[in-house]
């Protein structure tokens, strides 16, 4: 599909920018002959929902946000490909971080096209951010207690730090699968569980030593928080970086502009706590197939050695020791 998409065009190097005109492509001139169209709906998302607290902002990647447009450009430039089509073209910008503009934004694009009342448009509006919280807290839930059974267990968890796309099985180049096929549970940074039990455990003692204000609170290692994605990046790392259950799998797409200025932040946080921490920075069209199963050998491999110290801490810690006598050095093996 990025092959014969890519002959429109290229949005700069940002891999997710290609395949979202390489998708359009499709339903216009593949889909399109299977099942008719009658809208598209692409928004540019401009700012996001967001819990962390004490930033200065949550706003989406402006290239991501602006895709859209880039894309309807593509289409409508020699000719209007939607038109001929009979498909109609809805690229609103919205705003998801204020409910009463999301609305108004909404009513904008959709209330012309479905015959919305404004009232039927706010019940809309609320009822699907309702779900998204239920949807939310119930990944939450299932991923607080994933780890308080690799807290019992002594078990091994992996956090994927990365943006939205990289969950995506097409772009991810199979990463997850192949790790959690290894007997690893994968956690997504944006469903990291948020209650206050979970907070106070890991981040309790710098909030009482004043370090930081609440445990959703990053300024301590970022201050130019603007990115919603980025800053959830970086507290997903201090999260991995403080649980000793978990490990970090950095996931990030060729010559990203977003993530590249955090990448020695994020490594840093990880390895001061001697958590271990693997990286893929360059995922893209290419799909290296065998040296992409060659890392996760090699990534399960080390966990495997890490598993038994987590294990022997343990068994000594039941019998009155302390676990640093493990004999595991995790900086030096990270």
């Amino acid at each position: 599909m990025f092959q014969d998409g890519a002959k429109r065009g290229a949005i700069d190097p940002c891999f997710p920018s290609k395949l979202a005109l390489a998708h359009v492509r499709n339903l216009i001139f593949a889909k399109q002959r299977r099942k008719s169209l009658d809208c598209i709906f692409f928004p540019m998302f401009d700012v996001l929902r967001t819990r962390l607290m004490n930033i200065r902002a949550s706003n989406a990647c402006p290239t991501t946000a602006l895709t859209p447009e880039v894309v309807k450009a593509a289409f409508t430039k020699e000719k209007d490909s939607f038109a001929e089509h009979k498909i109609l073209y809805l690229n609103p910008i919205l705003d998801l971080s204020k409910p009463d503009l999301l609305a108004r934004q909404m009513f904008g694009a959709w209330g012309p096209v479905l015959g919305l009342s404004v009232g039927e448009n706010r019940r809309a509006i609320s009822e699907g951010s309702q779900t998204l919280d239920r949807f939310e807290s119930a990944l939450r839930q299932q991923a607080k207690e994933v780890l308080n059974r690799l807290e019992q267990e002594g078990g091994v968890g992996i956090v994927l730090l990365g943006r939205p796309y990289p969950h995506d099985p097409g772009i991810n180049l199979g990463i997850p699968d192949n790790l959690q096929k290894r007997g690893y549970s994968i956690f997504s940074q944006s469903t990291l569980p948020m209650d206050e039990d979970t907070l106070a455990a890991l981040f309790g003692a710098e909030v009482e030593e004043g370090v930081i204000s609440h445990g959703l609170d990053i300024s301590d290692v970022w201050k130019h928080t603007f990115s919603a994605s980025s800053s959830n990046k970086l507290w997903a790392a201090k999260f991995a970086a403080r649980h000793p259950n978990l490990i970090a799998v950095e996931l990030s797409n060729f010559k990203c502009g977003h993530d590249a200025p955090i990448y020695s932040t994020i490594e840093r946080i990880i390895e001061s706590s001697g958590t271990p921490y693997f990286a893929f920075k360059d995922i893209d069209e290419n799909r290296p197939t065998g040296s992409i199963k060659l890392r996760v050998e090699t990534i399960d491999y080390f966990l495997k050695q890490y598993h038994k110290s987590l294990t022997d801490a343990r068994a000594l810690q039941e019998k009155g020791g302390e676990a640093e006598d493990s004999g595991f050095n995790l900086e030096a093996s990270a």
